[in-house]
């Protein structure tokens, strides 16, 4: 906001950040993390903050304070001018530094002044240069529209070198890390040349100045960093060791307890902290999505709000895992939520783990567990679509009926127990060519550079193929077609769908094979409109082979139900 009252252009804001004034003479800026507070009406003139966290940049001869934390002390009425402010002259041979204290001190009169003032002088004296001289700049501080910064970041999580394959046999390499300093974090990637530079010199943990990266928008769909940009290490990219400081912490996290996941959006990332109750074994898969093996090993997870989860890590992570001692506390960071069979958490290439971090949940976790936690009985997330849930067991009848009364728009989900009669096995009817980037599964085109993704704006040299298909189920009262997607159609047909579209000769065989076999069906009724018909679609949720001693206690329950 602006105005044209002199006084009030002392207390401007403006964009990227929100700029204020300690007085006519000191020009501050609040990082935009903090513009809440100016738009709440938290900050408004005369009112007085400490400034917990901040750097000091010159700017046009002059020196600019750049809010990154504050404290709100308390809001006044026009108190007018506090001391005599005066002018903060640059002295080049101390970047950073402000007048002296005796100079400032005369003039102090309220004594959150003088605390602010005392606190101010510690964090003056611990202001850090970068090696070209400059100030150093809080990751919270960074956008594309600056040119010269450097920044004193912690790396807590490196990437293994990993390859990757445009069409026209145009190959290259990658690695990525994370970067953390108390202000936020941001990922950075290096490709081709910068790998060799950099991979090597850089040590997952170590304290670095990084300067002349170029700031770009994240991509959300590879990244699990919190933040809206990313670094692209470029050729006069400079990254150098910094001494060890306590300002720059090793991990900062936001623990949500296995309890609250159930309010988790599926492939939301998170952090946790558990106890580790049971470490499956490696086992060997192949990937759905690449046809490719992939390793992966569960961990059943517990902790004190009664809750128990799987978390699966993939790759090195899941060959290399190794705990000592029964039951180790470990704590992950960015960690993707599914909801596949209840929900559960899934560790890729940006997940990092701590065990028995020293940390106060950690320790709350240890003494709870060793005390209590291993005479719990936890309970577990199931589905949403589960038979436990609003979901009935219903026959193909009774569904019908049922969905025929729904409003525009509306949904009922049921189960059935129901065999496969029939499937939809003309070529190209039963899958599509989905996007291979994470998350996204959107139907790609193929055109001259390779099959490209309108969603994600990338073209990728081959598309992952997904099943999306019509299948026919019947029970004791009648049969109905549904449709069914990827993870359903696994199930159902055995196999991933990129076999099939390499083995044309396999569909028929592979098919015939699915059918005639039963399955408990989650199975979502839905009123849609095409042109001026209304007309209910089903779907089928998830699949599952029948238990015969579950079916056979569901059909006890119904006998008993009846008075037999």
């Amino acid at each position: 906001m602006s105005s044209a009252n002199p006084s009030d252009r002392e207390h401007q804001v403006y964009a990227p950040g929100f700029s204020f004034r300690l007085s006519p003479l000191q020009a501050s800026i609040l990082g935009t993390n903090l513009g809440c507070h100016v738009e709440s009406g938290a900050v408004v003139k005369n009112t007085i903050i400490r400034l917990t966290k901040y750097s000091i940049r010159p700017i046009s001869g002059k020196k600019i304070i750049l809010a990154v934390d504050i404290d709100i002390l308390d809001t006044f009425g026009d108190i007018g001018k506090i001391g005599i402010p005066v002018n903060v002259d640059p002295d080049p041979t101390a970047p950073g530094q402000g007048t002296s204290g005796a100079d400032q001190q005369q003039h102090i009169t309220n004594p959150y002044q003088q605390q602010f003032h005392q606190q101010q002088q510690q964090q003056q004296q611990q202001q850090l240069v970068s090696p070209s001289g400059g100030p150093v700049f809080p990751i919270s501080s960074l956008n594309p529209y600056q040119n010269r910064w450097t920044i004193m970041a912690r790396v807590t999580q490196k990437s293994d070198i990993k390859t990757w394959v445009k069409p026209g046999a145009t190959q290259g390499r990658l690695f990525s890390m994370t970067l953390m300093d108390e202000s936020g974090e941001i990922k950075a990637t290096a490709f081709s040349q910068q790998v060799d530079d950099f991979y090597n010199t850089i040590e997952e943990g170590k304290v670095y100045f990084i300067s002349n990266a170029k700031v770009d928008m994240a991509k959300k769909q590879f990244s699990n960093v919190k933040n809206d940009y990313e670094l692209i290490l470029q050729r006069d990219t400079q990254i150098n060791p910094a001494p060890e400081n306590s300002h720059v912490p090793e991990m900062r996290y936001n623990f949500v307890s296995l309890s609250s996941l159930a309010e988790v959006n599926e492939k939301e990332t998170v952090d946790v902290v558990a106890i580790i109750k049971d470490i499956g074994e490696v086992s060997n898969n192949i990937s759905q999505k690449t046809n490719r093996p992939v390793v992966k090993r569960d961990l059943t997870l517990v902790d004190n709000t009664g809750y128990t989860t799987r978390l699966t890590l993939w790759g090195n992570q899941a060959e290399s895992f190794a705990v000592s001692g029964s039951n180790p506390v470990i704590a992950f960071k960015g960690v993707s939520v599914s909801n596949y069979g209840g929900k559960s958490l899934n560790a890729f290439g940006g997940s990092t783990f701590k065990l028995n971090p020293e940390i106060t949940e950690a320790f709350k976790l240890r003494s709870w567990f060793d005390q209590q936690g291993q005479s719990t009985n936890f309970q577990s997330h199931t589905s949403e679509y589960s038979s436990s849930k609003a979901a009935p067991r219903m026959t193909f009848d009774e569904f019908k009926d049922a969905s025929a009364n729904l409003d525009p728009m509306q949904q009922l989900y049921f189960e059935t127990k129901g065999t496969v009669v029939m499937m939809s096995k003309t070529e190209n009817t039963f899958y599509y060519p989905a996007c291979p980037t994470p998350n996204c599964n959107k139907k790609v085109t193929e055109d001259s550079n390779g099959w490209r993704c309108e969603k994600c704006n990338l073209t990728h040299p081959e598309p992952e193929y997904r099943y999306i298909m019509g299948v026919n189920i019947a029970d004791h009262t009648g049969h109905n077609w549904l449709q069914a997607f990827n993870d359903a159609g696994n199930i159902i047909v055995g196999r991933p769908a990129v076999e099939l579209v390499m083995n044309q000769q396999e569909i028929k065989p592979t098919f015939d094979r699915a059918t005639f076999k039963s399955y408990i069906f989650r199975c979502r009724a839905k009123q849609e409109t095409y042109g001026d018909e209304a007309k209910t679609r089903f779907t089928i949720v998830a699949a599952t082979p029948v238990s015969w001693v579950d079916e056979s206690k569901h059909i006890l329950k119904e006998l008993q139900s009846y008075g037999v």
